[in-house]
């Protein structure tokens, strides 16, 4: 199982070790704006990791490994639900739901602020923290992977309604799916982990600068949306090939390319720089 960290090559052992990234990060990063007194920084190497800070005072008081991902679908109704978990529907170009998702905003000071729901073009980052890589659909068809519930026996015997209706037993989920698991419960309990199997598209492998630890990320598609999937060395030591499934757990971060976000962060930005220039 790989940390979010790992999965972007910001892989470090102790927290001395993550002080120190932290500190090479800031020292290279660009400020966001300031809201509610926290003042949001993000750092980004040419390899694509990247990091989203809260800085107040002398300390970072929050931190969201990420990756500069591309366009991958739209989202309606897309508000926070938690402190930093925001959900929306995934929407195609008709503004028809097609799946929902929870996960780490990366802008969720500036949607905090705002108060109100947005919408917009998405991209989506998932950090593959326990996923699996199959060499096609039909292999992920065929192993334990694909199972709708992971603990179920395949040699049991199908429920007499299975067998009516002529279901398969045990019950599968297709090389394109997805479940988020924020979506259900009680929203202030809600997290960015989601259960994600997917078409690989195409696929690289980077070397993250401030580290020199390398990563893949691999482009996506499941239903609804496509993402950029990032993945350690240390579990994952080949890159992906096209056609390959990739499914498990994914922890997700996503970008609105909302107009209002933007209006928001660039008032916000004047202000912070009027502020520092009055000091």
């Amino acid at each position: 199982m790989s940390s979010n960290l790992a999965c972007v090559g910001l892989a470090v052992d102790d927290s001395r070790d993550l002080g120190f990234l932290v500190d090479r990060a800031m020292a290279a990063a660009y400020v966001v704006g300031t809201f509610d007194g926290v003042e949001v920084r993000r750092w980004q190497g040419q390899s694509g990791a990247a990091l989203v800070l809260g800085w107040q005072g002398r300390d970072v008081v929050d931190l969201l490994p990420t990756f500069a991902a591309t366009v991958g679908g739209a989202v309606a109704d897309c508000r926070l639900i938690n402190e930093s978990v925001a959900s929306a529907a995934l929407v195609d170009s008709n503004g028809e739901q097609l799946t929902a998702m929870a996960f780490e905003a990366e802008q969720y000071r500036q949607m905090r602020s705002m108060n109100a729901p947005v919408a917009g073009a998405v991209r989506i980052t998932a950090l593959g923290v326990s996923v699996q890589i199959h060499a096609d659909a039909t292999a992920f068809a065929l192993s334990p992977d694909s199972l709708l519930d992971r603990s179920a026996d395949p040699a049991e015997e199908a429920p007499a309604h299975y067998i009516e209706r002529g279901f398969s037993w045990p019950p599968r989920v297709a090389s394109e799916s997805f479940i988020s698991h924020g979506i259900f419960g009680d929203p202030t309990q809600s997290t960015a982990h989601a259960r994600l199997s997917g078409l690989v598209l195409s696929a690289r492998h980077r070397v993250c600068e401030l580290t020199g630890q390398g990563f893949s990320v691999a482009r996506v598609r499941t239903v609804g949306f496509e993402a950029d999937l990032c993945l350690s060395d240390s579990e994952h030591p080949t890159v992906p090939q096209p056609d390959n499934i990739v499914s498990g757990t994914v922890f997700l971060a996503a970008a609105v390319d909302a107009a209002e976000l933007a209006d928001t962060r660039q008032h916000k930005r004047s202000v912070f720089s009027r502020r520092r220039s009055s000091d």
